[in-house]
């Protein structure tokens, strides 16, 4: 009895010694990847993703790098290929014949069935390189000098990495609070969505949808780039496509609503925005004099940001025309939208409009007021039957002053706007104690 014992345990023990002698020989072709890097390595379920454990070496040069891997067991592995202990990774494209999606992750997959060579393949590729570029080389950078939570980490990721949250960092060695990274970004992609988030998406840049860097889809707002080679991208403020500045972060910018021509009841008149996460009855607009225009200051973001008007909370709120020059239509909603730059005080503006309740042809008319040539081209004229202007402003559709004219008794002034893009501007006039606007258009036809 004891003999057959000795014998099943010694055929076990042979088992799982033959089980552990698989060598697999892994191989990766490097001269399609234009970064730096030192030492490729291979990683993966077998090694416990450890980083450097195991690197390649290029014995003869030809920029083809080889890992023996031995003492392997049977069954599947899941691995990929990394460079310099996690300095860069492959992005491997999911559903190609290599690879195995699990959640956020993309791996490339080989069954163990025995000792191997495994073929040579590219860089973030399942196939031989074919001599040209298998990536195109990003570096991201991201200005946290204005970001005042608390993080360890900052990481940059997007469709590019299957949004995984710990795969690329970015750092900052020189301690300047700008942080970089290189990202190699599969050829196969000619445009990619990124936001940048910190510490495995415990927060995560909220940016704001029509913002020129955008691009939304489905209810999300993301970092867009289109790539045509390999790209620098200048540093961004957190949740902004601007650069930090050395200048005001902030602003302090009055609102103005001109209930007068309003039909419904309301207790208490509201400003909601992107700014205060759209709260409801959180900003309430004060009206002192009692003349139906109630008005708000608030320190906004130098940035761009949407807003409405509200009736006690959400009880009503601004209907406003999709295509109107003060507004952004931002999936199915439309709301107003204005340009941070510096403290500001916004024209009154009528319930749901663009423009002042005064905005009448009968108002403009009882101020002696004449705009012309509307549309123009170049510019246009305002001339006032009364003589005296006080000032002129003239706004973009974002709210920005794009021209300031100064008192004028002349009673006519000239505006040019041959530089101007073309689009809808609003004229607001003060004459003595009144004021009126008026919409022009900048036509780009002579």
């Amino acid at each position: 009895m004891k003999r057959i014992v000795w014998c099943m345990v010694s055929g076990l023990l042979a088992l799982g010694t033959l089980e552990a002698q698989n060598t697999l020989t892994f191989q990766l072709d490097m001269n399609g990847f234009t970064g730096n890097f030192t030492t490729p390595e291979v990683n993966g379920t077998f090694n416990g993703w450890c980083g450097s454990c195991n690197p390649m070496s290029d014995p003869d040069g030809d920029n083809i790098w080889e890992a023996v891997i031995p003492n392997l067991m049977f069954g599947t592995i899941e691995y990929k290929f990394s460079y310099d202990n996690w300095a860069g990774q492959e992005l491997l494209t999911p559903g190609s014949p290599c690879t195995i999606t699990t959640g956020t992750f993309t791996n490339r997959t080989h069954t163990i069935s025995g000792s191997a060579t495994l073929p040579v393949v590219c860089w973030g590729s399942c196939s031989p390189c074919s001599g040209g570029p298998q990536s195109t080389n990003v570096t991201f950078n991201v200005d946290m000098r204005d970001y005042t939570q608390p993080y360890t980490q900052v990481f940059v990721t997007g469709d590019f990495n299957n949004w995984c949250g710990i795969c690329n960092e970015l750092m900052d060695p020189d301690g300047d609070s700008i942080y970089s990274g290189l990202v190699a970004v599969p050829i196969s992609f000619d445009s990619i969505l990124y936001k940048f988030e910190v510490d495995n998406f415990t927060d995560q840049e909220s940016l704001l949808a029509g913002d020129p860097c955008t691009f939304s889809d489905a209810g999300f707002t993301n970092r867009k780039l289109v790539l045509t080679g390999d790209t620098v991208v200048p540093a961004v403020c957190w949740g902004s496509c601007q650069s930090c500045t050395a200048g005001p972060t902030s602003a302090l910018v009055t609102f103005k609503v001109d209930m007068s021509t309003y039909t419904g009841s309301y207790t208490q008149i509201n400003l909601n925005g992107t700014f205060n996460n759209w709260c409801g009855s959180c900003a309430v607009m004060l009206d002192p004099d009692n003349d139906l225009i109630f008005e708000i200051d608030v320190t906004l973001p130098i940035d761009t940001i949407q807003y409405k008007f509200t009736a006690d909370g959400w009880t009503a709120d601004e209907q406003l025309t999709s295509g109107a020059p003060c507004t952004f239509t931002d999936g199915a909603f439309v709301n107003r939208i204005y340009n941070v730059t510096g403290d500001t005080e916004l024209p009154v503006v009528c319930w749901a409009r663009c423009d002042a309740c005064q905005v009448s042809l009968d108002e403009w008319a009882r101020m002696g007021l004449n705009l012309f040539p509307n549309p123009g081209s170049e510019g246009f004229t305002l001339t006032a039957a009364q003589g005296q202007i006080d000032r002129i402003w003239v706004r973009d559709v974002l709210g920005r002053t794009v021209a300031e004219v100064p008192a004028d008794a002349s009673g006519t002034i000239r505006v040019d706007a041959s530089s101007w893009p073309s689009g809808a501007y609003i004229v607001e006039v003060a004459q003595a104690n009144r004021r009126a606007s008026q919409i022009w258009m900048k036509s780009n036809r002579p």
